[in-house]
């Protein structure tokens, strides 16, 4: 460790290129863990049974608290890394961390997962024979299987997704690509399990900080799109998601509403800031008048906290502004 206290990558980027052209390519799976002990070791077990070569797993232990950094560094096997942040990052900045560990290291690929998914074994050997196929995909999922549910009707939560910042939606393709193609165009891919080509993430840079939690995924795949590079499925790939957390509806609606904001300002300029405002203010205002009217509950308090702190950063020019911690270079 270094005088951080923070695991060294195990070797500078020239020393882990790959020797010959026909070496296999170099991935690092992070996988973020916040009090989510008992999901982070499920996943990680089933990422050390990934049939592929070359592959590290890193686990960044997002600020859960002294008692739960212990157990996890105790519960991981010695071939896994652990990264310890004294502070919760948020989801984004969690995921940088193990990021800027992986460009260290000198990987081709970084996989950053939930820690509620179990990948199947030939996950990674699939998604990196689909990124070779094609050298301007910057970035692909694989099919996301879940339990069955309002979010995953069909068993499915996740084959390739399309989002709208202006309308505020975000909408996922809900039935399994049966196909046999290696990469199926999507217009966003999902934070859950995005598998980056390290070169398109120095190019774009990291996930945006400021987030601290949701529409990162949406953030940076508009961003990696911008900079020439294709967003895929690849349907060959298969992992499990349990479609479910620790963040209370609270704090994710507060989230949801403000980050929208901020996104779209920052994709689409001060129209799509304002028209993102607009169509949330719209959702907002129904549901104060179901509560006052029919009597339902909870209030929207927390999107309208939201929808003000969203409008107050966007006056202030924080959609604007990089985080000095965005950029992987």
């Amino acid at each position: 460790m270094d005088e951080t206290g923070r695991q060294r990558a195990p070797q500078t980027l020239q020393e882990s290129r790959r020797a010959g052209v026909n070496d296999p390519p170099l991935v690092v799976s992070v996988v973020v863990n916040y009090r989510g002990l008992a999901e982070t070791r499920a996943c990680v077990e089933s990422l050390l049974a990934v049939d592929y070569p070359v592959h590290l797993i890193v686990v960044v232990e997002n600020g859960s608290g002294e008692i739960e950094a212990n157990s996890l560094a105790a519960a991981m096997p010695p071939q896994v890394h652990v990264l310890r942040s004294d502070r919760n990052l948020g989801y984004g900045g969690g995921a940088n961390v193990g990021l800027r560990w992986a460009l260290q290291a000198g990987a081709e690929y970084a996989w950053v997962l939930n820690n509620d998914t179990t990948v199947d074994a030939r996950s990674v050997p699939e998604l990196v024979r689909a990124m070779e196929s094609d050298p301007s995909c910057g970035a692909a999922s694989p099919q996301i299987q879940a339990p069955i549910g309002p979010e995953s009707p069909r068993g499915v939560w996740y084959a390739g997704g399309v989002a709208d910042l202006r309308r505020v939606t975000t909408s996922h393709t809900l039935d399994l690509l049966e196909t046999g193609a290696l990469l199926v165009p999507v217009g966003f891919v999902s934070g859950c399990a995005m598998f980056l080509r390290t070169c398109a993430l120095t190019d774009a840079g990291m996930f945006w900080e400021r987030l601290f939690l949701y529409w990162e995924d949406v953030e940076l795949s508009f961003r990696l799109r911008a900079a020439g590079w294709q967003l895929s499925v690849a349907p060959a790939a298969r992992i499990w998601h349990a479609v479910h957390g620790s963040v209370g509806s609270s704090v994710a609606n507060y989230y949801y509403y403000r980050n929208a904001i901020l996104v779209a300002q920052r994709q689409l300029g001060p129209r799509g800031g304002a028209e993102a405002f607009l169509s949330l203010w719209s959702r907002a205002g129904r549901r104060w008048l179901a509560c006052l009217i029919k009597g339902r509950r909870p209030w929207p308090t927390a999107e309208t906290r939201g929808l003000l702190a969203g409008a107050i950063a966007v006056f202030r020019g924080e959609a604007r502004q990089g985080d000095s911690t965005e950029s992987s270079r």
